[in-house]
């Protein structure tokens, strides 16, 4: 998409560079990780997050694309990711909010958010809505701060 390249490049190498740093702190901490459903089900919630992403500056990096066919790629991206994190959130069960941080993520959940914000723009790109590309941005840094409120999540509980 014109103009968007460089939006690409930002939030592809912000994925990026989270998605590597996530698996160092997942490796560090693999034994504990092994051990609890729950754990490793956030954890991999928070890499689909910062996946997403990725996969979201692939979209809008590749050239001469359509609009439409734009929208119709973030449509799927939304569906596989919504799918993705119910079966997360299920795998994972009900773990405790006695943290403060926690319970504002449970409200403004980043797994649905993001996913919620990729559709909303691929259906606003089918509908041929000029601006439907600018709800990128808030879905992007909701997923970029609601992700690491969850890596530091799943990190100070890991530590403990």
């Amino acid at each position: 998409m014109p103009g968007w390249d460089t939006f690409a490049v930002v939030i592809g190498g912000t994925g990026g560079a989270l998605v590597g740093l996530l698996f160092v702190a997942i490796s560090i901490h693999a034994a504990k990780l092994g051990s609890s459903a729950d754990l490793r089900n956030r954890a991999a919630q928070t890499l689909v997050v910062f996946a997403t992403l990725l996969l979201a500056s692939v979209i809008l990096a590749v050239p001469s694309q359509p609009d439409r066919l734009v929208g119709v790629e973030f449509v799927v991206l939304a569906v596989v990711v919504a799918v993705g994190m119910v079966l997360l959130e299920r795998r994972a069960g009900k773990g405790s909010t006695e943290n403060k941080l926690s319970r504002v993520l449970e409200r403004i959940n980043p797994n649905y958010t993001t996913a919620l914000g990729a559709l909303l723009t691929g259906g606003l790109m089918i509908g041929g809505v000029s601006w439907a590309p600018y709800v990128l941005f808030p879905t992007a840094c909701i997923a970029i701060i609601g992700g690491l409120a969850s890596a530091y999540l799943l990190l100070t509980t890991l530590s403990d």
